[in-house]
């Protein structure tokens, strides 16, 4: 039907039903599917109570698409999260995390709606997985990782920066990576003593999150190895844990069939935003670079790109005047730059 409307079909603009639409919609339809015959059609057509509500009926469908579609990628970064975690790789949980963001921003432009993350009012929907959850070589290299930060004075100085006590799934060890970093942060030395100094302040060994033998096992550990190595093996590990969170919480919004389309579209970009965090962190601990937006249509480009534009210059084209380009960086950035043209062959290299 819709390739027939598209081919501009003379029946389709006809009121009522046409035969000649009916027949040619079979034919077309039979295509590609099998079975179909002109007494189907027509017992579709006899089920419709109302053809003019058509606009409404279409909506109701798409509402169906959209909670399907949004489950169906839910369960693929979910898939893809898990395999990752087995694997200890994280590109394929983050590429299906951007085709689910994608997707998204598509049905919302389909839907009508402004794409825009929105967190669910009441209980929370995210889903914190157990420490159970997490690979038994994981909380290895946590626990071998603490070691290394007790017992290396300035090995805390290399993870402090994109490491956060969340990142830890091991029984107590985000509250010992905390009571290191409060170490760290006062500027005090850390060993064996001052940290379980600071458990005891913080009441960690009263109230069962670490335990006297525990604290031995990882104080008196070699502690000889990589910080940054260790550290983004347990990055790597959180981020394809809260992969798998945020799938999970997504999967569990789209079953709500109570909830509406543009609210389930906006809830799901939200529950992907403590992904998008720890995927930040993971390129800065990795040292790949985040993409950075260009400058705004409107903006002049910068002093040192017009320079870089007359030093490319052609011979026989004259520089511009000292006074010109003063004028250019003095420009305010809210000013449009003028529009280029064949007359002013710079401007265009310089936009280039």
């Amino acid at each position: 039907m819709h390739k027939l409307h598209a081919d501009g079909h003379p029946a389709a603009a006809e009121e009522g039903v046409a035969v000649e639409w009916v027949t040619d919609t079979v034919a077309e339809a039979s295509r590609h599917v099998r079975g179909l015959s002109a007494g189907y059609a027509h017992t579709l057509i006899a089920a419709c109570p109302r053809p003019g509500h058509a606009a409404v009926y279409g909506r109701m469908v798409l509402e169906g698409a959209i909670h399907r579609t949004v489950t169906e990628h839910a369960v693929r970064l979910h898939q893809a999260a898990r395999a990752d975690a087995l694997e200890g790789k994280v590109d394929g949980a983050l590429h299906q995390a951007d085709v689910l963001a994608d997707v998204l921003t598509d049905l919302a432009r389909r839907w009508g709606t402004e794409p825009r993350p929105l967190a669910a009012v009441g209980p929370s929907t995210a889903t914190v997985l157990p420490a159970s959850a997490a690979t038994e070589q994981a909380v290895q290299d946590e626990r071998f990782l603490l070691s290394v930060l007790v017992n290396q004075a300035p090995a805390m100085d290399n993870v402090v920066g994109w490491l956060r006590p969340a990142d830890f799934a091991g029984h107590g060890h985000d509250q010992l990576y905390r009571c290191l970093g409060a170490l760290h942060h006062r500027g005090e030395p850390v060993d064996h003593l001052t940290v379980l100094w600071e458990a005891q302040r913080r009441g960690h060994l009263t109230d069962g999150t670490l335990t006297d033998e525990q604290l031995r096992d990882i104080c008196n550990g070699l502690g000889a190895g990589s910080a940054e190595y260790l550290g983004e093996q347990t990055l790597r590990s959180s981020l394809t844990r809260t992969a798998a969170s945020s799938a999970a919480a997504i999967r569990a919004l789209a079953q709500d069939e109570a909830l509406a389309p543009g609210r389930l579209i906006n809830h799901a970009l939200h529950a992907l935003g403590p992904l998008d965090e720890v995927r930040a962190r993971w390129r800065t601990a990795t040292g790949k670079p985040t993409a950075t937006p260009g400058p705004a249509p409107g903006d002049p480009p910068p002093a040192t790109r017009i320079d870089a534009a007359l030093a490319r210059s052609q011979p026989g084209h004259p520089a511009r005047p000292d006074a010109t380009m003063q004028s250019l960086r003095a420009r305010p950035a809210t000013r449009t730059p003028p529009a280029a043209s064949p007359d002013h062959p710079h401007q265009q290299r310089s936009h280039s």
